[in-house]
């Protein structure tokens, strides 16, 4: 009997640019692939939480993502980030983009389970990971997990809660030798969780010198890095929505590998967190709904009719696999 599918539930109360792509992508990209998908909006900001929180509590919800930015860092009743509060909001099972406290503790611990069950990982870090996996010399898959990044040096230009330090820490997790640089200062990020303060004689330059892999993420139009800071044969990744690098300049660099942009594929691993998360909690949902009776006072399961179902959950991996490999395609150049 047919399974049915996933649904996702986005919660968009804001009017940028770059949210509401994102928000159009994800529900394009579900639907293609037979998922389900559902956008509310939310007028009034404030009416987010309790959004939230009815979607938390919604056993047919599988997994949810609200569209940030929202309060940004206004001070607010809960504390000194709005946006910070929500994202701890959204419960570890329906936690889609991997930012709540659960999932990033147990990243930063390098704590790969939960109650047995693999976690969730941020989506669009973990797209990073994906690319940089699939790029031939960056991981050696020879090695076993924790090690493929070893010899690895890596720079990250963003710092941010939703994707510089959680990708820093999983380059880290990896093996790798990650530089974190953010506006006013550098951290060095090394296996084993250990996190260091850059002195002033390191700077982004010498960072990016000694880098085989690149990542910019800062969030300004009128930011470019410099290629001259690039060695050969390194790999540059873009997780900006702006071009933070001229793309003619770096491919006139021999052997460099660039990929100008990582949303496609971050979208693809959101629908692999929300299949993740549908395998890990599906049936502690269906017992939520509970049981019903008939009108003959039999306890019978409640099942709801869908146009869409999946007949294997293996379905719903091929069409996320698939999703990656098409975005790859489009992104990669050399």
């Amino acid at each position: 009997k047919g399974i049915e599918a996933p649904l996702l539930v986005g919660l968009l109360a804001n009017n940028d640019p770059a949210a509401v792509k994102y928000a159009e992508w994800t529900g394009k990209t579900c639907r293609n692939d037979g998922l389900r998908y559902e956008l509310r909006n939310i007028s009034d900001p404030l009416d987010v939480e309790r959004a939230l929180i009815d979607a938390n509590e919604d056993p047919r919800v599988h997994g949810v993502i609200v569209y940030y930015p929202i309060f940004g860092q206004i001070e607010s009743f809960s504390g000194e980030s709005q946006d910070d509060y929500l994202r701890d909001t959204v419960s570890y099972k329906n936690d889609v983009e991997g930012l709540c406290h659960t999932y990033r503790t147990n990243l930063f611990r390098n704590k790969r389970y939960i109650e047995g069950k693999k976690c969730v990982l941020p989506c669009t870090a973990l797209s990073v990971v994906k690319i940089l996996e699939s790029v031939e010399g960056v991981y050696d898959l020879t090695l076993p997990v924790g090690k493929r990044l070893e010899k690895q040096v890596v720079t990250v230009i963003n710092r941010s809660e939703i994707v510089g330090r959680p990708l820093a820490a999983m380059l880290a997790n990896d093996g790798a030798d990650v530089y974190s640089i953010d506006i006013d200062s550098i951290f060095r990020f090394t296996k084993n969780g250990r996190l260091t303060k850059c002195d002033d004689t390191v700077t982004p330059e010498s960072c990016v010198r000694q880098s085989s892999i690149v990542v910019t993420g800062v969030p300004t139009k009128a930011y470019r890095l410099p290629t001259e800071w690039i060695k050969k044969h390194t790999v540059v990744v873009n997780v900006s929505t702006f071009k933070n690098v001229d793309k003619e300049e770096l491919l006139g660099i021999e052997g460099v590998t660039y990929i100008p942009q990582v949303g496609k594929v971050t979208v693809a691993m959101l629908e692999r967190n929300l299949m993740r998360l549908f395998e890990n909690y599906r049936n502690d949902k269906e017992e939520k709904e509970g049981d019903g009776e008939d009108n003959t006072g039999v306890v019978v399961k409640q099942k709801q009719a869908s146009s869409s179902s999946w007949g294997s959950p293996m379905q719903i991996y091929t069409a996320a696999i698939v999703t990656v490999l098409l975005a790859l395609t489009i992104a990669r150049s050399k």
